[in-house]
């Protein structure tokens, strides 16, 4: 098993944890409506464990970031993933109440008799993950909470359908936020995300310490998991009810105002998991690129900053700023 720390092809390979996983439907609110808890097993694990919290895109179901889960913990970091309640009708604003209400949620578990992770979370190194709608709702989480540690975005969208106040924007330079944020997208990512308008612009209105990784020919799903992912295995098992929610949010969303947009079906979302951990694979550098970024900012293992600084061999795009170590900054 190659290194944690290890890039390039091989880069996301599970870890040497074994992982479990706990419902987390009792810390739901208003705001998030599911949630799992994957943790970190065995021995050789550090008394007190960061975690991350993980919340989908448009449409998206709470599973279809599950990829993610199972790949952390087994790298020693709890995640949990997050379904929202209108996933078909909500904006990153939403997204970014989502996660900070589930990251503080999970915080609970560390005190409650009986859970899997009681007594074992390291409750103020906490950080937030979002695809899409998720991603912009991740970076105002960042922008919101200055107490995160760090920010992943996975091909993030601004919210350009979602009333103003609703969308990802940047503060003025009095109030930049501190959280250091990492993008990574798809070159060919067209509709959803194109990075020339979205997270490239993203990236150069972040004030923190911040990593873009424009993926080679990759399209919007490219990052839903950390081997990569698939517009087919996120819309797996998808019926009926997801086409129809698809199309009459869509057009809704486009010829009406935010107040008057439908109440989607009860039933159909994008739920399907897909680019699960996987040793060698060709888009390993995804996973093992967030992962240093975690390790970074949530566990503090300053070795991945020279890493960090390499360009992926997958990179059509790459740039960082703050990340490089301190006496490389200083030469």
């Amino acid at each position: 098993m190659p290194a944690p720390s290890a890039f390039g092809p091989s880069s996301c390979a599970l870890g040497p944890h074994a992982t479990g996983t706990q419902s987390a439907k009792h810390l739901c609110n208003a705001n998030f409506s599911s949630a799992t808890i994957y943790y970190p097993t065995g021995d050789g694990l550090p008394p007190l464990m960061p975690s991350v919290v993980i919340v989908g895109g448009w449409g998206c179901g709470e599973h279809a970031m599950a990829a993610w889960g199972p790949f952390y913990a087994s790298h020693g970091i709890v995640a949990m993933t997050i379904g929202t309640p209108k996933p078909w009708h909500d904006s990153p604003a939403a997204r970014c109440r989502a996660l900070l209400d589930a990251s503080v949620a999970l915080q609970s578990e560390h005190e409650r008799e009986g859970s899997a992770v009681q007594g074992r979370l390291a409750v103020e190194r906490r950080a937030v993950q979002g695809y899409s709608l998720g991603g912009g709702g991740a970076q105002m989480a960042g922008l919101s909470d200055q107490t995160l540690k760090c920010v992943i975005a996975l091909c993030p969208n601004e919210g350009e359908l979602s009333p103003t106040a609703e969308r990802l924007s940047f503060p003025t330079e009095q109030r930049a936020s501190s959280v250091p944020v990492l993008i990574i997208c798809g070159e060919k990512d067209s509709w959803d995300a194109n990075p020339k308008t979205q997270a490239w612009p993203q990236y150069h209105q972040t004030t923190a310490t911040k990593l873009i990784v424009e993926v080679t020919g990759g399209d919007h799903y490219v990052a839903n998991g950390p081997s990569g992912g698939n517009q087919h295995g996120l819309e797996a098992g998808a019926g009926v009810d997801m086409f129809c929610n698809f199309m009459s949010s869509f057009a809704c969303q486009l010829c009406c105002p935010p107040a008057h947009w439908c109440v989607p079906f009860s039933g159909g979302t994008l739920d399907g998991p897909s680019g699960h951990a996987a040793d060698h694979a060709p888009r390993g550098a995804i996973g093992g690129t967030a992962l240093a970024w975690l390790r970074l900012f949530l566990l503090g293992h300053e070795s991945v900053r020279s890493q960090l600084v390499i360009r992926p061999d997958i990179a059509s795009g790459f740039e960082c700023s703050g990340v490089e170590a301190p006496q490389a900054m200083h030469r």
